[in-house]
């Protein structure tokens, strides 16, 4: 079976291109992700059709694993037959969002989300406050730091979310993302 660094030079090269910015974010964020699983890579995009080409490329490396409404707007999540190599792991599922009425400064390839577990009977508040804790990311002045909980019907384990990017967003537009459930988790309970 082929994937999609095999078979697809150009996106391939994009990809090496997103993942050494977000190594340059992680780094900005002390975040090793050898402690970390790297649960999806992300791509945005502007308008509906270049989510179509998205989405029919994707397929030829995969299947749909969700096709959910969040926040308003169809994201699929495609899982791919073969695991794509990114920061020293295998990562097998790409999340897709159709465009809503935000442009985004670069279309492509744009976030990663790590899982983080909550420890035992942490709430919400008690995990993003020990990851604020832990990481200080709101004391770097580089950083923007967003925290949120997405909402989709169905799903019962609580999704928050702490979204980290660059202030100056003209040299690296990437984001990481933090949750406690790993996408498969949130998907199969």
């Amino acid at each position: 079976m082929t994937n999609l660094q095999e078979k697809s030079p150009a996106l391939f090269s994009d990809l090496a291109e997103f993942e050494k910015k977000i190594q340059q974010l992680a780094q900005m964020m002390s975040i090793d992700f050898s402690n970390y699983e790297i649960d999806h890579l992300a791509v945005r995009v502007n308008n509906e059709q270049n989510a179509k080409n998205w989405l029919t490329l994707l397929l030829k490396y995969g299947r749909i694993l969700s096709d959910n409404i969040v926040n308003g707007r169809k994201i699929y999540l495609i899982q791919l037959e073969k695991a794509v190599k990114f920061a020293n792991q295998f990562v097998d599922v790409i999340e897709l969002p159709f465009p809503k009425n935000k442009q985004y400064p670069v279309e492509g390839w744009e976030h990663i989300e790590v899982v983080m577990p909550f420890l035992p009977n942490e709430s919400i508040n008690e995990w993003v406050q020990r990851i604020n804790m832990r990481f200080l990311w709101s004391e770097l002045t580089q950083l923007t730091i967003k925290v949120s909980e997405p909402k989709v019907d169905g799903e019962r384990l609580p999704n928050p979310s702490i979204a980290v990017s660059f202030v100056d967003k003209t040299s690296n537009h990437t984001c990481i993302k933090v949750h406690p459930y790993s996408i498969k988790k949130i998907l199969e309970v």
